[in-house]
């Protein structure tokens, strides 16, 4: 679901790069300034000391040089003076095709297969996944998370209507109890009323989360970085944009996860809703997922009190589950605090677990590039056109605008050196 528009967004207050950025502009200011009050200075008392027009062609350039670039730095951002010269206010009059081309960089460089998995090999996903769950407050959180998400499932189950299903389905014969059914019933259960959202919402938040990371951080802008050809290194510039151009994807992430939170009718709370009923239409309807359900069904027998002896074991089992997930000091709980430990033990001292999963994400990461990168870069391009053009400009302006203000400053010097040494070459070949 692409948004139609958004509220309209303001230039950010004060913040350190805002700091920064002023003291730049005073700085190349400051220079013009001074180039300005030597070469008055130089003029003025040059008929009786011939050597001060070396000082006043030095600050006569430097004037020239600096004037030049400030006009090239404005002109980038705004009309110079507030006059409507041609090809000023570049960037914001320019927005929409900035929009288009930072949403076709984003899709086709950014996200394209190749990239992608050449980042996915770089970032060797399976190590830093080991890496990240053997630390201990790593552990102690996936413990606690499974816990919520297993107490959470329990409560989501109508249990009434599952003891009903369970008791009739038993007891009319176990010879001929149709598994596929019953695992459909149960999801369509869990289902209802859309109980199952939870589960998105959980699984989103921790994307998020994972994301937050800063050495996750790291290595995306140090990726995007690489696929900046156009962008000088010159004081890391490139580092600068592509942490700019991060933070805008972090940005539009949240955007996407503060509307999956609001709208209970998202576009993936949809999808979701259709794989859940696309698995039981599996289970019902898909003969060959069916024969494989089946396979599991060897020792059944009759019983004429397997019902009523199943519906008494579901409810003490309900009970127990309950208790033990609620108690973080319950058995249970302790046993299963004790198994993600080993795991996590386990799968940081295995490599070709490591490598497994590097080779199932690069297999499964192509199918899903094609099908959402064309979406994600028209969304960026979108909310980059719903920027208005203050915005715009005052976030740019925040991200590379103090380099820019040193051009200005590198003009200043380099202009008012070029005069030296014309006057000089001039004044001593005359």
């Amino acid at each position: 679901m692409m948004p139609t528009s958004t509220p309209p967004l303001r230039p950010t207050g004060d913040n350190p790069k805002r700091a920064r950025l002023r003291a730049a502009r005073l700085l190349a200011f400051s220079l013009l300034a001074v180039a300005g009050v030597l070469y008055v200075i130089a003029e003025y008392f040059r008929p009786g000391h011939p050597w001060l027009g070396f000082v006043a062609a030095f600050s006569e350039a430097a004037m020239v040089g600096a004037l030049a670039d400030w006009f090239a730095v404005v002109a980038l951002f705004r009309h110079p003076f507030g006059l409507p010269l041609p090809h000023t206010a570049i960037i914001s009059g320019n927005k929409r095709r900035i929009a288009d081309s930072l949403g076709e960089f984003v899709q086709s460089r950014f996200l394209s297969t190749d990239k992608v998995l050449e980042g996915i090999r770089t970032l060797a996903p399976g190590r830093r996944i080991a890496k990240w769950i053997s630390r201990p407050d790593n552990s102690a959180r996936i413990q606690s998370y499974l816990g919520r998400t297993l107490a959470r499932l329990l409560g989501s189950i109508d249990h009434q209507q599952a003891r009903d299903f369970l008791t009739q389905a038993i007891t009319s014969g176990l010879d001929t109890l149709d598994v596929s059914t019953l695992a459909a019933q149960v999801l369509r259960s869990l289902s209802q009323n859309r109980r199952h959202q939870w589960l998105l919402d959980e699984a989103l938040e921790q994307l998020y989360g994972f994301l937050q990371h800063e050495d996750v951080r790291k290595e995306l802008v140090q990726a995007i970085a690489r696929q900046m050809e156009f962008v000088p290194s010159t004081l890391n510039l490139d580092e600068r944009v592509g942490r700019a151009i991060l933070q805008r994807l972090y940005d539009a992430l949240q955007t996407i996860l503060q509307a999956v939170r609001e709208d209970h009718d998202h576009v993936l709370r949809r999808r979701f809703d259709e794989v859940v009923l696309g698995i039981v239409d599996k289970l019902m309807h898909d003969e060959t997922f069916r024969e494989r359900v089946q396979t599991i069904q060897t020792e059944l027998r009759h019983n004429p009190e397997i019902g009523s002896a199943l519906s008494a074991i579901w409810d003490e089992l309900q009970r127990w589950l309950a208790e033990q997930l609620g108690d973080a000091s319950a058995p249970l709980s302790r046993r299963l605090a004790g198994a993600v430990q080993e795991l996590a033990k386990t799968f940081a001292n295995s490599p070709r677990a490591h490598t497994w999963i590097d080779s199932q994400i690069a297999s499964l990461a192509p199918p899903l590039i094609e099908r959402y990168r064309r979406t994600l870069g028209l969304f960026i391009s979108v909310q980059v056109k719903a920027w208005n053009d203050a915005f715009l400009v005052d976030q740019i302006e925040l991200n590379i605008g103090r380099d820019l203000q040193f051009i200005r400053i590198n003009g200043t010097l380099v202009g008012g050196l070029v005069g030296l040494i014309i006057y000089t070459a001039t004044h001593f070949l005359a």
